[in-house]
């Protein structure tokens, strides 16, 4: 009789296992992709505008052609700038004459002073002549540069590798400062942009396999940045990546990553008392683990080890019984 409690233990026990079975957590859980709108941006764009005024006579670049940097996109008429450089260049010459002619009458003023023909305050004054005809001269050069800056702004030229995206103006179009004339988009160093949900970025940071997919072409990424700033209406963020193939700005397409968080699937998750969780077996008994931020008929993410044994068959019992922990 003694051994009669050993006996039904073990004889309960029995019909306990037999109630349901497990499966490990590595063996269940999978890993979802997530997705997001994206799309490729030029990384610089620019609407190229006139700097000073004169009428368009050529723009040798089309909407759509790439340029190299420097390239001439813009030719405005510089006939008028061309006679101001010229205009600038004779004062400038004039003043250097005006100079050594002073430089020569004060050298004579000099000598003369020192026989004493002409006062102290007489060779005064030539000395600052030649002071005044000095700054003249730094005018007159200042002047003649200016002239030669906007003579160089009567062509505009690309401000890096990159294409035409829009003709703001044509030729025979007259140019006033400031007036934008094309739209121009740097085609190097193109990123990758897309809005991500605020609640799904720990999982994008902490994710792999970022890729661009457009239609049947997959891009592999790398994340560069994300934007510390909030959407209000969708609460989300803009993501920065960048590909090592050259993108062409304009495509669109998906972002998608892998998560590396296990999650169990929709079927796994049940309720209990109004929470959601999963059963697991513990030194032999079913116990009942919640997962606060699971949805019922979505899979959850669980912080489990790999090794978890989860109740397989026999779960829903379990849930109808009410006898796990």
């Amino acid at each position: 009789m003694k051994y009669l409690p050993v006996l039904l233990f073990w004889l309960s026990s029995l019909a306990f296992a037999a109630d349901w079975t497990t499966r490990p957590l590595d063996e269940l859980a999978v890993f979802p992709e997530f997705r997001a709108p994206a799309n490729v941006l030029a990384r610089d764009e620019a609407k190229l505008a006139a700097e000073i005024g004169a009428r368009i006579v050529a723009m040798p670049v089309r909407e759509g052609q790439a340029v190299s940097k420097g390239a001439e996109l813009v030719r405005l008429d510089d006939a008028a700038y061309r006679i101001e450089v010229e205009r600038a260049l004779a004062q400038v010459e004039l003043v250097s004459n005006r100079i050594r002619l002073a430089e020569a009458q004060l050298a004579q003023s000099r000598a003369l002073a020192g026989k004493g023909f002409i006062s102290a305050d007489g060779l005064r004054i030539k000395e600052t002549e030649l002071a005044v005809l000095g700054s003249e001269q730094d005018a007159a050069r200042a002047a003649l540069r200016a002239a030669r800056l906007n003579l160089e702004r009567a062509v505009v030229r690309a401000p890096y590798a990159g294409v035409v995206r829009n003709r703001l103006a044509n030729v025979g179009d007259l140019a006033v400062p400031g007036s934008a004339l094309l739209t121009f988009s740097a085609t190097g160093d193109a990123e990758v942009r897309a809005r991500v949900a605020e609640d799904l970025l720990a999982g994008l940071r902490a994710g792999k396999g970022w890729a661009l997919h457009a239609g049947e072409a997959v891009y592999p990424l790398r994340l560069s940045r994300i934007s510390p700033l909030i959407e209000r209406a969708g609460q989300a963020r803009e993501v920065m990546l960048l590909a090592d193939a050259a993108l062409p700005p304009g495509l669109a397409g998906e972002l998608r990553w892998r998560s590396v968080t296990p999650y169990l699937p929709p079927a796994y998750v049940q309720q209990r008392n109004g929470v959601q969780g999963v059963y697991v077996e513990r030194d032999g008994r079913a116990v009942f683990i919640e997962l606060p931020r699971a949805q019922a008929g979505r899979a959850a993410a669980v912080d489990l080890p790999p090794d978890t044994r989860v109740i397989d068959e026999g779960r829903f019992a379990l849930a109808l019984r009410g006898d796990a922990r």
